[in-house]
């Protein structure tokens, strides 16, 4: 049920933006920052050493991708914010 939840938020988000808007996502996993400014952001279905996984191009790192294991029991939101 919880994957079906994720991919569900990843879906909802991906239409955000429209390509002219300057939206970027927030990732907030039990309270704690994980990522700020991601253009993008994928949740991908299968586990990865029983954590889901998020892979997301790097804002710092232009051309570059980086993952967020989730920890287990662990609540994780993704927001989009505009940047007027």
């Amino acid at each position: 049920m919880r994957r079906a939840a994720w991919i569900i938020a990843a879906l909802s988000l991906a239409g955000c933006g429209g390509g002219k808007s300057s939206t970027t996502l927030t990732v907030i996993c039990s309270g704690g920052t994980q990522l700020v400014g991601a253009a993008s952001i994928d949740v991908q279905g299968d586990l990865v050493n029983g954590r889901p996984m998020m892979e997301f191009p790097d804002p710092a790192n232009r051309g570059s991708t980086g993952t967020i294991a989730v920890a287990a029991h662990n609540h994780c939101t993704i927001t989009p914010s505009s940047g007027g």
